[in-house]
């Protein structure tokens, strides 16, 4: 299974970094679900680190758009990271479906946390 790193960094307020590593697809689109709904549950905003990610699928990208949905409904933060300097097929997918802008979007994790601990992330694309 590919592996999905939570950790929380405890600043003000706790936000949840959610790493993902490797290829995700239905197989491990059912952990991420539940990995975020519990983040969600316990109030938490959530950055999904996706630097080190090669590959999702259309079942992990369901995931984090209902993630990115549920967030917003409680006003928690929700971003992504996802590196400038490298295109990846995580940016292909984002860009052929059209829902890149969907998701607030970092090029660094340092400016992601600050974004979703000040609310200050949105619906455009903020890389």
């Amino acid at each position: 299974m590919a592996p999905i790193a939570v950790t929380l960094a405890r600043r003000n307020p706790p936000t949840a970094v959610v790493a993902l590593v490797g290829e995700h697809d239905a197989y491990s689109a059912e952990r991420l679900e539940g990995e975020l709904t519990v983040l969600l549950e316990e109030g938490q905003r959530i950055v999904v680190d996706l630097r080190d990610a090669t590959f999702i699928d259309s079942t992990t990208l369901s995931v984090l758009l209902g993630a990115r949905r549920r967030a917003k409904q409680s006003s928690l933060g929700f971003a992504l990271v996802l590196a400038d300097r490298d295109y990846t097929q995580v940016n292909q997918i984002l860009e052929l479906t059209g829902l890149g802008p969907t998701f607030a979007i970092f090029g660094e994790l340092d400016d992601a946390l600050t974004a979703v601990r000040t609310g200050s992330v949105d619906d455009t694309r903020a890389a």
